[in-house]
């Protein structure tokens, strides 16, 4: 058996002004956004109830100056906030008008407390709070993006409620826990709008705040201090509010232009169908452009599913033309990645249409999240992030471990690595397919730290699943990332 290991530079990042870093905060700071706003200003709607909407004002003014990270031992992975005035990292301001907030009353919100029913309490807050959005959208003071700042007690009523129907959740499917979820039901009912929303627990803008232990823990929600949620929140806030990318990946000197595709698979809310869901990643800028697939086939008992050799041929085929319309020429090099394994009927349909579009150089990646062998290292800390073995054609990553630029191990649990699997038709090898699958790890724009573990394509496919399941047969479905994350 082959076994090399080694262990691969933390990707490279590039910013405004084509400069380059490791560190998204860093790279921000010192030279901007690498596609500069278009205007001086992202325009903030807030809806929430009185206290919410008060605090957000408030977060966004102190924001404004800039936060402390208050911790002293690990400087890089706990960076100050340099604040929105000469050292922007946004090189714009955000700005909340008078007339773009709304308030539940709470009247509205003790009700949809008291409803004894899970699904009706989660429905009626959905409700209430997109007739705000809708107003907000009617409105002379339309926002760029807008905050919907939960109050405590909407946060405990629906955000893990739960129907008692049997669970829909399947092994390699995104749909996540039973209907309704609050957040993927509001996504997808707020999707007409013409601006997109960011969900915002009460604590985030409010540190007396308190959300319960049980809340937290079964959200797997870990609340940062202010400087780094303030570093997360604004470089969301710029992406949505703008359109515009903070940063991209630093393309290789020669690399061919690329399209990335992550597939996923998710149920419908009845539970009874399972779909697949695809979001494409234009290019190595990270214009993302979403498209849903037909049913899905499992092998058995609902596990396992995939596609057939027709519908892998439509949504590759579907992908390329979008690339197309979009750069008016096709990609020279296409990879897909997926968290099953590639039947061969699956695979015989993607590479029907990748021949037909003529893209010469492709790679099926069948990522595995779980894996039962592990790396030791020397020493109380995990092995490095980046860390690479290769098993006879096939690769163990880890995306998750310590990181020698943040002086520390910053997970909570012992990392767990991938096992990629390129399908036997890819051209790279599987250091090349790792290293690359490490860079796109850190394409993400709700997140400023550098311990992703899921790349990009696979990571965006499933947030969309978690909406997509949500919308209703003949509602359209926007083609916008920012409207799903």
């Amino acid at each position: 058996m082959k076994f090399e290991s080694r262990i691969f530079d933390e990707p490279l990042l590039e910013f405004g002004g084509e400069h380059s870093h490791s560190d998204p905060r860093l790279g921000l700071t010192e030279a901007g956004p690498l596609q500069a706003p278009l205007g001086d200003k992202v325009r903030i709607g807030v809806v929430g109830d009185a206290k919410t909407v008060e605090s957000t004002r408030n977060y966004l003014q102190r924001a404004a100056d800039g936060f402390e990270s208050e911790s002293e031992t690990h400087p890089n992975m706990h960076p100050n906030f340099p604040g929105l005035r000469n050292r922007n990292p946004f090189r714009c301001e955000f700005d909340v008008s008078a007339g773009a907030t709304r308030a539940l009353s709470k009247a509205q919100i003790e009700k949809i407390v008291k409803e004894p029913d899970h699904a009706k309490a989660v429905e009626m807050a959905v409700e209430a709070i997109l007739a705000q959005l809708q107003s907000l959208d009617d409105s002379g003071d339309r926002p760029d993006v807008a905050i919907i700042a939960l109050p405590v007690a909407l946060i405990e009523r629906v955000w893990n409620a739960r129907t008692d129907a049997e669970s829909t959740t399947e092994k390699d499917d995104s749909g996540g826990p039973d209907a309704p979820n609050f957040r993927g039901l509001l996504k997808a009912r707020a999707m007409p709008l013409t601006f997109p929303i960011q969900i915002v627990w009460e604590d985030v803008i409010d540190e007396s705040a308190k959300i319960p232990r049980k809340i937290k823990e079964s959200s797997e929600r870990k609340i940062q201090n202010e400087a780094g949620r303030t570093w997360n929140l604004m470089a969301t806030l710029y992406y949505k509010g703008t359109g515009r990318i903070p940063w991209r990946r630093l393309p290789k000197q020669g690399e061919f232009r690329a399209c990335y595709i992550g597939v996923s698979f998710y149920r419908d809310v009845s539970g009874q169908q399972l779909w697949t869901s695809a979001a494409q990643m234009f290019d190595e800028r990270g214009k993302g452009f979403i498209l849903k697939g037909n049913r899905a086939q499992t092998e058995s008992r609902g596990r396992h599913p995939y596609m057939t050799e027709e519908d892998a041929y439509t949504l590759v085929r579907n992908a390329l033309r979008a690339y197309r319309d979009h750069h008016k020429h096709a990609p020279a090099r296409v990879i897909i990645l997926k968290t099953s394994r590639f039947r061969d009927e699956e695979a015989d349909g993607i590479l029907r249409a990748l021949d037909e579009a003529e893209t010469e150089l492709r790679d099926l990646v069948w990522v595995q999240e779980s894996y039962s062998v592990k790396i030791l290292r020397d020493g109380d800390y995990p092995v490095l992030r980046g860390t690479f073995v290769e098993l006879d054609g096939k690769g163990l990553l880890y995306t998750n471990g310590s990181i020698p630029y943040y002086g520390t191990y910053p997970g909570l649990y012992v990392p767990h690595p991938l096992l990629l699997c390129p399908h036997k038709s890819s051209d790279s090898t599987p250091a090349q397919v790792a290293e690359e699958i490490l860079s796109l790890t850190k394409i993400n724009w709700n997140s400023t730290q550098m311990n992703q573990r899921l790349p990009i394509p696979i990571r965006a496919a499933r947030k969309v699943g978690e909406v997509l399941k949500y919308i209703n047969e003949g509602q359209s479905v926007s083609s916008d990332y920012r409207k799903y994350i």
